[in-house]
């Protein structure tokens, strides 16, 4: 599904947030802490985009590495981020040794894992400090809560099915909003995953956060 979505994944994400997408994308990076010369490992990269705003923090003699099991998207992000190295690999079993990172990151990619807490174990094995993630979470009770969940049920498989040409695609994403996390579902994931220090941030009305946590 991934890879038939790959070309137009960006342009449907831009359109679908109003453009405040990209925001969220350069607040996660800024909450690793990453520093010019630093290293991380964006997991589930998908095109690229964190991966990308994580690059400009460590530049210019840092470390960043994208991976992820879909080939199509990591030929996008190669194309856009040609000074970036991009790798397939799985999320449950990242191909990297214990410690080998400064901080690791994943952006929506977080519902998708079939074991999700052996996903967040892996980000913290590879790293010597920190690990953020960015994830929509479940839509908070009250009016902005039922706006939301009709913009997803409805408004978000035929916008992005229309701009994509894949509307299986956006039903899918669509009809996984009920399986999205409560920001403190997210919190005690990480904590059952060995983060420690975990704190979590509302964006977007509280339709999206930033979960982070630091290594024992």
């Amino acid at each position: 599904m991934f890879d038939r979505i790959a070309r137009r994944y960006d342009l449907v994400n831009t359109v679908l947030s109003g453009g405040t997408d990209a925001g969220w994308r350069r607040k996660a990076a800024r909450e690793t802490g990453l520093k010019a010369g630093g290293s991380a490992l964006d997991v589930a990269c998908g095109s690229g985009k964190l991966t990308g705003e994580l690059a400009r923090l460590a530049s210019p003699s840092g470390k960043v590495v994208g991976l992820d099991f879909s080939v199509e998207m990591l030929e996008v992000a190669r194309r856009e981020h040609p000074g970036v190295t991009f790798v397939e690999g799985d999320a449950l079993n990242l191909p990297f040794d214990d410690a080998s990172f400064d901080a690791s990151t994943i952006a929506f990619g977080l519902r998708n894992l079939a074991d999700p807490i052996r996903g967040l174990r892996e980000m913290l094995r590879v790293v010597r400090r920190r690990a953020v993630v960015l994830e929509f979470v479940r839509p908070p009770k009250g009016p902005i809560g039922s706006a939301y969940r009709l913009y997803l049920k409805a408004l978000l498989p035929a916008i992005g099915g229309a701009i994509s040409g894949q509307p299986s695609a956006y039903r899918y994403l669509s009809d996984t909003v009920d399986s999205y996390r409560t920001p403190g579902e997210l919190r005690a994931m990480a904590a059952a995953a060995g983060w420690i220090n975990v704190s979590y941030e509302d964006l977007a009305m509280g339709t999206v956060g930033i979960v982070s946590g630091d290594k024992g």
